[in-house]
């Protein structure tokens, strides 16, 4: 048997957008805990409103931690988005073999290009967030709609990739 199976998973950055929103939101919570403290018929079960708020908060605001995983097997790509190491989302699903395009950030035309192509109905990013110098753009039909998805592969996923891609990759 010849099958093929690599996975890889990414860890996204938060932007400094993220991080204040995710400050705001224990902030917040913290500070609906203590309004409780102030209200009369909530002062004797105010300890507990204001665990209960910041622990609320705390769990509202791990859900900025995300993760993407990549998997290829044999001539399918699944890529996942896994949030707070919790609950886990399937991005999307597609078979290799029908890959329009699988450009390389290092070939700037042809990557610039389909930055600007109009014809995209869809686009996923599931990149660290760190920058463009490793990505890489696979534009595909999936369910009757152009497509564009951001990853950043590592050399063997790469490989199992192109081991299945028809047409011609751009790198």
């Amino acid at each position: 048997m010849n099958d093929v199976f690599h996975e890889q998973l990414v860890i996204r950055k938060k932007t400094s957008a993220e991080k204040a929103k995710q400050a705001l939101i224990i902030f917040a919570g913290f500070i609906v805990g203590i309004i409780t403290f102030f209200i009369p018929v909530l002062n004797t079960m105010s300890p507990v409103f204001l665990v209960l708020a910041i622990w609320g908060a705390v769990y509202l605001s791990k859900n900025f931690n995300i993760e993407y995983e990549y998997a290829v097997t044999n001539y399918f790509l699944d890529i996942d988005k896994i949030i707070a190491q919790r609950k886990r989302n399937r991005v999307v699903s597609l078979d290799i073999r029908k890959i329009d395009f699988f450009i390389s950030s290092k070939d700037s035309s042809m990557y610039n290009a389909q930055k600007n192509d109009k014809s995209i109905v869809k686009s996923y990013d599931c990149t660290s967030n760190a920058g463009e110098d490793n990505v890489y753009a696979i534009i595909a039909n999936v369910d009757g709609k152009k497509t564009r998805i951001l990853l950043e592969p590592n050399q063997d996923l790469i490989e199992a990739i192109l081991r299945f891609v028809q047409k011609k990759p751009y790198q």
